[in-house]
């Protein structure tokens, strides 16, 4: 994957005919992209009354009609990316308006930029050597696992993963949550907890090891404990009972 110098744009709108303006991380101040729809831009409306700023963040891709970004936990936005320096295979925090109206389709909405900014992508993206290169699957997720370590005791796992015909679920001593929460194997695997509780990114380590990670974000994050393991900095790495 291509390392890319950190940059970001910021984009201030003061009424709709305001002049913007543009700072990279080198400080040079340079013309603000145009993403008000009237240059033909796919975002055509922007938000009406006071506008509720959102950030997200994730890796940018091609979409049907506009670029699209997906978050770490498989969420989709179109982008009204206008003349910015990003696209597709940066990863970055996009904070923006969603769009009133807008010809993108995918994803939850359309997202006109007030200030788009690269930063690291997750483990799992940055390096996919340190995620084992296997795949995760029902058939490698499904069965017992406890926290690797020398107290590890398979006659005490920390959790179980079941699967049925309707779902995979990790059943287990979840902190501030019920016993059982759903385990998704798509783009973004995860363990899918209630909300307001963010969802735990996980990933293979190993030929036989599962990590699960604190949540991918920049929010403050109150560690989680799933059976005798605390979810906290790089993670915990688990390893399957026989």
């Amino acid at each position: 994957m291509r390392q890319l110098p950190k940059r970001s744009i910021i984009l201030l709108a003061f009424t709709a005919a305001a002049s913007v303006a543009c700072s990279g991380s080198d400080g040079e101040a340079i013309d603000a992209p145009d993403t008000d729809g009237t240059d033909g831009s796919p975002a055509a409306t922007r938000p009406s009354g006071e506008p509720q700023p959102i950030t997200v963040e994730g890796r940018i891709s091609d979409g049907v009609e506009c670029p699209v970004l997906t978050t770490p936990d498989g969420d989709v936005w179109s982008l009204s990316l206008g003349e910015a320096d990003f696209g597709p295979g940066d990863y970055v925090r996009f904070t923006g308006e969603r769009m009133d109206a807008s010809i993108c389709m995918q994803g939850k909405g359309t997202l006109v930029p007030e200030r788009i900014e690269e930063i690291d992508p997750p483990a799992r993206d940055r390096d996919p050597a340190r995620a084992g290169g296997v795949k995760l699957t029902v058939e490698y997720v499904t069965g017992s696992w406890v926290a690797k370590g020398p107290d590890a005791d398979c006659d005490r796992p920390d959790f179980r993963i079941v699967t049925s015909p309707a779902a995979t679920v990790l059943q287990g001593d979840i902190s501030r949550h019920d016993d059982s929460a759903l385990v998704v194997l798509d783009q973004y695997p995860r363990i899918d907890l209630d909300e307001p509780m963010d969802d735990l990114p996980i990933e293979s380590r190993g030929p036989d090891g599962l990590a699960i990670l604190r949540p991918a974000t920049d929010a403050e994050y109150d560690p989680i404990r799933i059976g005798s393991a605390t979810i906290k900095g790089d993670g915990v790495v688990f390893v399957k009972c026989g």
